[in-house]
């Protein structure tokens, strides 16, 4: 009787070839004498299903703990509308989706080539070889501007030697403490990594714009003379309802006084003045010249030693045809240049509406509430219901992080130059948007509003409704009834159940930072910008792709959402991961809104129908 080699019970013939397998399977102990699996092969089979099993689990773990955003998971599946949770319920496509994703690789590369040029893969491009070993002396360094650009010259130009900070107390911390927690913030993280050692080149002087000579001490202004061979002023008050006399202390006194002491420093390369394209106003073509100034600087330092309710009551007179104090003073401050600045290497870049950030070192970071970041967060929340502005008007806003690398771009080309051609003429740059990339405001909002709506906040308080007029007896009724009359129904409501009342004093607010845009939004101005082109065209390839600033490739959809992002991260607090639960809360908010649109309506016809009744009854009898 023949035996089975995998069986000793069952009938089977012998072969060779079954011989050699149950000799080749014994020989390396996975079956036993009677072909079976042996223990320790079952042993080795279990525990690789074990591990199977666990890297399962570890794989289903992961999958669950990986945040995919609705767009990306609608993406996998071409052929499924993606929902945009607008009041129209719009739909996009997947191919609209694919063009997103392949801008966000083109914004991937670039990050990576300037970090490739940065970390010194490459050779040094022209402006990091200028600013190897200088000293910068930096105003307005803890300022929404200042931050960035200290920021994009640690990680970008680390091989410099120091970065000496302006900083005065406040709110009860000294300059160290300032600068220390400054450094601190999310927004070096980048340098951090990429420069770990570069922020010990960051180094505080204790001092105040509106102090004579700064009110720096004679030691550190004997070693800001000696080593300093870079300025740059950045401070400025950017309040716009400031009062004249701090005003001009910061705006008009601290450039004067920034400018002594260049005069006083025995290596100095460049000074660039950080002005605004809104400094001449008066004028709706703006060229990149000095302009007459409304007053001389020595006129206003007298007048502004005045009492302050004196220097109120003769302001407009002052002002003329100036929007502000703002305006009013950085025009001063641009006469004060051109008088104090004369046989230096000086120049002026003059930006418009500075806003968040493009790219570096992060999209779209931000912390001021001024000009239209106060206006998208109070849009986006669903607070700001009307706003006086002309949606045909151009919107003329930079990005800070462009803004930051044209003002490094200025003061190499300034030094450059200077020592090539030893001219006196003081180069006015006009940084602006509106020459090569214009954006209305009704485009601006428009974008806003699709990407605000498919991208809510849970801190929304009620659904997107703005109401632009560009008419301002129309925005005055707008304005009471969307927001004072609401607000004075809930402080009455609040005040009958004994909560506290806050709404009026609220919407105060809000209507007082939109009122500083109003002169903005209403009009628009065409500005040159040939000596900003004429720059960008000197650069080399290596230094436009490290600095970039130029506004032709800037693409204002791209903006809308790093804004509304930025705004939403950085600004309102409400992290990305919240968004499922956001859009929940906007639905709800949309159909809230509906409801009360028809209840509004109804209401509204009842009105007229009983006034229409209460006519014909007095009429007819």
């Amino acid at each position: 009787m023949n035996f089975s080699a995998e069986s000793p019970l069952e009938n089977t013939d012998i072969t060779r070839e079954k011989i050699s397998a149950w000799a080749d399977s014994h020989g390396a102990k996975q079956v036993d004498v009677y072909g079976k699996p042996s223990n320790s092969h079952l042993q080795e089979l279990e525990r690789i299903r074990n591990l199977s099993k666990e890297l399962q689990n570890n794989l289903n773990d992961l999958e669950n703990s990986v945040y995919i955003p609705e767009e990306e998971k609608q993406a996998m599946n071409p052929t499924a509308p993606i929902l945009d949770y607008s009041e129209h319920h719009e739909f996009v496509s997947a191919n609209q989706l694919d063009d997103y994703y392949a801008k966000e690789d083109q914004a991937d590369a670039r990050e990576e080539e300037q970090r490739r040029l940065t970390k010194g893969k490459a050779a040094k491009t022209a402006i990091q070889r200028f600013y190897k070993d200088q000293c910068v002396f930096l105003t307005g360094g803890t300022g929404f501007l200042g931050k960035v650009l200290i920021e994009k010259l640690l990680r970008s130009c680390g091989d410099l030697d120091t970065i000496y900070v302006l900083v005065r107390p406040k709110k009860g911390k000294d300059p160290h403490s300032r600068l220390h927690d400054m450094l601190d913030e999310f927004l070096f993280h980048r340098a951090h990594e990429e420069n770990p050692k570069g922020i010990h080149k960051v180094v505080p002087v204790v001092g105040d714009m509106e102090e004579p000579g700064l009110g720096i001490s004679n030691e550190d202004r004997k070693m800001i003379t000696s080593r300093v061979t870079i300025i740059i002023n950045s401070a400025a008050t950017v309040k716009f309802d400031e009062k004249l006399s701090i005003a001009t202390g910061i705006n008009v006194k601290g450039t004067k006084s920034v400018l002594q002491l260049a005069k006083e420093c025995k290596h100095l390369k460049a000074l660039t003045h950080v002005s605004t394209a809104f400094s001449q106003t008066h004028v709706k073509h703006i060229e990149e010249k000095f302009y007459e100034p409304p007053m001389s600087v020595e006129a206003l330092e007298a007048v502004a030693q005045l009492d302050d309710s004196v220097v109120d009551s003769i302001l407009p007179t002052l002002l003329g045809n100036r929007p502000n104090t703002y305006c009013f003073t950085k025009a001063v401050a641009e006469e004060a240049v051109r008088k104090y600045g004369e046989g230096m290497p000086v120049a002026i870049l003059r930006p418009s509406i500075v806003i968040s950030t493009y790219e570096e070192p992060v999209r779209g970071w931000t912390d001021s509430v001024y000009g239209p970041t106060g206006l998208v967060v109070g849009i986006g929340t669903g607070v700001l219901r009307t706003m006086y502005m002309d949606e045909d008007k151009v919107a003329d806003m930079v990005p800070v992080d462009l803004t930051v690398n044209a003002i490094i771009a200025t003061t190499y080309h300034t030094a450059n130059n200077f020592k090539e051609n030893q001219t006196s003429d003081i180069p006015i740059y006009n940084f602006v948007s509106g020459a090569q990339a214009p954006v209305t405001w009704g485009q601006f909002i428009d974008a806003n509003r699709r990407h605000g709506t498919s991208k809510p906040t849970t801190k929304a308080v009620w659904y997107y409704g703005l109401n632009p007029t560009k008419s301002y007896y129309m925005f005055l009724f707008y304005n009471f009834f969307l927001h004072y009359l609401p607000a004075l129904l809930i402080d009455s409501f609040c005040a009958l159940t004994g909560r506290k009342q806050n709404m009026l004093k609220f919407y105060s607010k809000v209507i007082k930072l939109a009122n500083i845009l109003f002169y903005f939004s209403t009009q628009d101005w065409r500005f040159n910008d040939d000596n900003v082109r004429e720059m960008w065209r000197s650069l080399p390839s290596s230094d436009k792709t490290l600095f970039p600033f130029n506004m032709a490739d800037m693409s204002w959809e791209y903006m809308a959402e790093t804004f509304l992002l930025g705004l939403r991260v950085y600004l309102v607090k409400d992290d990305l991961s919240t968004l499922p639960e956001a859009r929940k809360k906007w639905n709800r908010l949309y159909y809230m809104h509906q409801c009360l649109k028809v209840i509004t309506v109804c209401v509204v016809l009842y009105i007229v129908y009983s006034l229409f009744n209460l006519i014909s009854w007095l009429v007819l009898g």
